[in-house]
């Protein structure tokens, strides 16, 4: 098995959400064409010894950190995952970069996955997060171009989305076409185009 890609990484805001329910998301959108998303998750690990040996051990999962580069980020995906605030007082607009929390986001993507030639598409959604920038690179074009991709951090929030009383962090679906992957996100990001 190889994953061979990574395509159509989508947002929402969440609207409101109460522990135990459903979460509602605004309308989302596509935020740019992929580049790389890499997520790692904080998992738990405390044995519990007796008789010098573990009897029990914790090691669920407690949150995820990630990263996501996009080939190009529009002025509207950063206000809707940083929070950055159009300034309608001037023309062309601009955004305003506040000292205010970013706002709760569902967000996910398409990883492309070949095994004995037959191609899948895995979906992921992941419930709640909040985006902050990864900085703003820039460098002088000499010999040749280097390529620089806006790239976000992700923050993964634990949400109670039923009555397991379960925290969760994100769905994992695999399809067998890139138009299905794609019509489950933007069921789940509200994404009606």
């Amino acid at each position: 098995m190889a994953y061979i890609g990574m395509r159509h990484p989508v947002a929402a805001p969440v609207l409101n959400h109460t522990d135990g329910s459903a979460i509602s998301y605004g309308t989302g959108m596509i935020l740019g064409p992929a580049v790389a998303a890499t997520l790692t998750f904080d998992v738990a690990d405390n044995p519990d010894y007796g008789d010098d040996i573990i009897i029990d051990n914790d090691n669920g999962v407690n949150g995820y950190s990630a990263t996501l580069e996009t080939n190009n980020l529009t002025p509207e995906g950063r206000a809707m995952v940083l929070g950055w605030e159009p300034s309608a007082s001037t023309s062309p607009t601009h955004y305003d970069v506040t000292d205010a929390p970013a706002p709760t986001v569902g967000w996910g993507f398409i990883r492309v996955k070949l095994f004995k030639g037959v191609r899948t598409y895995e979906a992921f959604w992941f419930h709640k997060s909040q985006f902050s920038p990864n900085g703003i690179n820039a460098s002088t074009k000499q010999r040749q171009i280097e390529w620089n991709h806006p790239s976000l951090n992700v923050q993964g929030l634990g949400a109670y989305i039923d009555a397991t009383g379960k925290a969760k962090y994100f769905q994992w679906n695999e399809f067998p076409y890139e138009s299905a992957a794609q019509t489950w996100l933007h069921d789940k990001a509200n994404i009606t185009s």
